[in-house]
Formats: structure tokens, sequence, C-alpha cells
């Protein structure tokens, strides 16, 4: 959704277990110019019955929550809803979480500590096609590659692995670490267009849509 639309109204819909946390967003989104509360729930059992009944153009979605979690109607929401963002916002950095909610197609991942004015970057963001990981699970991600620590709740090895060019992988690793295009383009003296195409050959052969999804695809396949 393009930002400078001016007619166009963000629907969003609230994911969470506790009804404050509901309310007290859904206060501040009221406040918010260009952006509606369409509905709430309370677990991932809503929130899945929910996103087909209203079609939201961003979903907020906790994790650790009754009946359903967050995962699994991640999941489920990105298999039937492909348009609809989805941005987990959660109090916790649980690897196990991180991986799992990236997994499921997740477009980002904050923590619930973000200033509000960021959260509303990070939807625009993600609304346009882009991704958002938390700087701090940012850092977590990249440490989980730099040791290897790919858990086995997060790998498959039932999956053919695509292959990939020592530089692809390379570039692969840098995208993981947080870094922009411009930013691995300076850092290997190459230029940007070519950074770029690395960077489309890379979600290509990953069969994946964003830069989130490829770090977390390589962090779950083991690939670096």
């Amino acid at each position: 959704m393009p930002l400078n639309d001016e007619n166009k109204t963000v629907r969003v819909l609230l994911v969470d277990d506790h009804a404050l946390i509901r309310r007290g967003m859904k206060g501040q989104f009221t406040l918010e110019p260009g952006f509606t509360v369409v509905g709430e729930a309370s677990d991932g059992a809503c929130a899945i019955e929910l996103a087909t009944q209203l079609e939201p153009d961003v979903v907020l979605m906790d994790i650790d929550m009754p009946v359903t979690d967050g995962i699994t109607a991640t999941q489920q929401i990105k298999s039937a809803h492909v348009t609809t963002r989805i941005l987990a916002l959660s109090a916790f950095d649980d690897d196990t979480q991180v991986m799992g909610m990236l997994a499921a197609g997740a477009d980002g991942y904050c923590l619930k500590t973000i200033q509000w004015e960021q959260l509303i970057a990070v939807i625009q963001l993600i609304l346009t096609g882009g991704a958002y990981l938390d700087p701090q699970i940012a850092q977590k991600v990249a440490r989980m590659l730099k040791f290897g620590a790919v858990t086995a709740e997060v790998s498959s090895s039932s999956i053919q692995q695509p292959i990939l060019s020592n530089r692809e992988r390379e570039i692969l690793k840098l995208i993981a670490e947080g870094y922009s295009n411009q930013e691995i383009a300076d850092q290997l003296y190459l230029s940007l267009g070519t950074i770029k195409s690395y960077v489309r050959m890379i979600l290509n052969k990953l069969s994946v849509d964003d830069r989130v999804q490829a770090a977390a695809y390589a962090v779950r396949e083991g690939l670096i």
C-alpha cells in the first residue's frame, strides 16, 4: 500500500491475549490518521477466523497465546491471505519464537518495548513490501548464524537445499546480519547494482519474498 495514497486507510487487526494491551493500542490507533482497527482477537484461532472475515491490511500478532499460538496463526493466515502483512509484537526474544515466526512468514518482529512512532513507521515499511527486525532480534539472528546455533525445532533436512555460490552465501550472511544493499556493496567493493542482482538471485533460489525470510531460511536450513 503506497504511503502517499491519502485515500487509503490502513485496516488493522489486533491479536493479543491481554485485553488491556489491545485496548491501549486501539486507543492509540484512534489518534493516528490513516489507520483504523477493524477487529480484535484474544487467541490465534480467533485471529485466523477474523483475518478471513475482515481481510485486514496488517495484523499485529502476539505469539504466546491460548488455543492457537501466534506462529500457527501466522502460518495459516499467510497461506490463505498472502497480501496481509503480519508483524510479530512480542514481549520476548526467545530463539524458537523468533525463528518460528519468521519461518511462518511474518513480515517483521518487534518487541513490545518499541516506541509508538517507530511502530507506525515499521507498519508503513512492511505495507510497502519491506521487512523489519528489531535490532535486538537482528543481533540474535546474526549470532545464531555466526555460531551455527540452528536448533532442531527450526531445522529441516527433508527439504532439498538450493545451491548457492560462495559469493551468494557471503552476501546472504551479511543480509542476515542486517546490512543494507549499499553497506554490503561498500564492504565487498562491488557496485550497488551488482549487489541488487545478487540479492534477487538469492531470493529466487531460496523461493522467498524478502530479506527477512531469506535470513530465516538460511538459519533454518543451516545454509550458512
